[in-house]
């Protein structure tokens, strides 16, 4: 992975690139962004760049042996950690990320934006159930950093959404991320550091993405998008709820929320994100700036009609109503009061979007 391969994030990787280049690289960094914004990829691009060993112009060389296993996930000094449906047992003996590394790098060659429910659906687990990272794993990272790094100088260790720990591992770890091993760094990636334990924040220094860009960079190509099965359902989903909720078709719109409240808490998610997007898309094709939309034809079609329902009297309105739902998800707000509630709002905001 190479810094040049991070859409949108120049700023970051060019703070990021002028740490390690100064040897003035934190030894914990949360890199903080919401999902689609790189953070994954960007502490990977960085974990080869410290590994190289013969970096130039502000990149990995990606020839030397240690950038070519860095890039195949395979470096031995470099270790992943990452949330999991537990299919272990209970306390020291729920699942590690070690368990399923092979589906990991699977996952990640393929997609090096990942989301939580792309990488739930490739461990073959219930969308339903909710992914951790459980004190096992914390005992785990204590072992495998207390050893002395194989081949490198450097040991480094991303972790993934360090919001899905839970107390009792986030509480083993507190010491080793304050005082780490030698020439240990911790590289996390958080969608919501908000959601972090106080105690693991206060403890590591903060890189800050990028916001995607409302007039129009917030679908260029590197961004994270659904699979191609999920985009389909999405839209599908998205279709039917603006259809409903603006001919205020009440039984139908309540039927439809069942529907959703049926699906697993990451898939909800998913939705509601893909939801946002499709509305920033509509919101420019409505200002007739088409050089800035990033749709798929069947997603252009059905906007040549729907776009003029999204502009300045509304947008913003829809937006919050999708970002309150999608929160609401996440604190496990009942599901059937989530979707039914968001799309009654729809109704009033899709009546104030065609007046005038």
């Amino acid at each position: 992975m190479f810094f040049r391969d991070i859409a949108g994030q120049d700023i970051a990787v060019g703070k990021l690139r002028d740490a390690i280049d100064n040897n003035r690289l934190p030894h914990a960094l949360l890199i903080t962004g919401p999902e689609g914004t790189c953070g994954l990829a960007l502490a990977w691009a960085a974990a080869q760049y410290i590994l190289c060993q013969h970096k130039h112009d502000g990149e990995p060389c990606g020839e030397c042996p240690e950038c070519i296993q860095a890039s195949k996930l395979g470096h031995p000094d470099l270790h992943w950690v990452y949330p999991l449906i537990n299919k272990g047992g209970s306390g020291k003996e729920a699942s590690v990320s070690e368990d399923f590394l092979s589906d990991w790098r699977t996952a990640l060659m393929q997609n090096p934006n990942l989301n939580l429910q792309q990488w739930i659906r490739a461990q073959g687990s219930d969308e339903n159930k909710q992914a951790h990272i459980f004190v096992s794993e914390a005992g785990s990272i204590i072992r495998t950093l207390s050893t002395k790094p194989y081949e490198s100088d450097y040991r480094i260790l991303i972790l993934w959404l360090p919001e899905k720990l839970n107390e009792d591992a986030a509480n083993k770890l507190l010491k080793i991320v304050e005082e780490p091993y030698e020439k240990t760094f911790f590289l996390m990636v958080s969608n919501n550091p908000e959601q972090i334990i106080g105690t693991i924040q206060s403890r590591v220094q903060r890189l800050q993405l990028a916001p995607i860009d409302f007039q129009g960079n917030f679908v260029q190509p590197g961004i994270q998008q659904p699979d191609e099965e999920d985009r389909l359902f999405f839209f599908e989903k998205f279709c039917a709820m603006m259809r409903l909720s603006y001919s205020r078709k009440l039984f139908e719109m309540k039927k439809w929320s069942e529907e959703m409240a049926n699906l697993g808490r990451e898939r909800q998610k998913g939705y509601l994100q893909y939801a946002q997007n499709l509305i920033r898309e509509n919101y420019v094709m409505n200002l007739h700036q088409p050089e800035l939309n990033y749709m798929k034809p069947d997603e252009e079609t059905f906007s040549s009609r729907f776009s003029r329902f999204v502009n300045a009297r509304n947008v913003e309105g829809i937006m919050h109503e999708l970002e309150v739902a999608e929160n609401d998800v996440t604190l496990n707000v009942s599901s059937k009061m989530i979707f039914f509630d968001l799309s009654l709002k729809l109704i009033m905001l899709l009546k104030a979007g065609n007046q005038g």
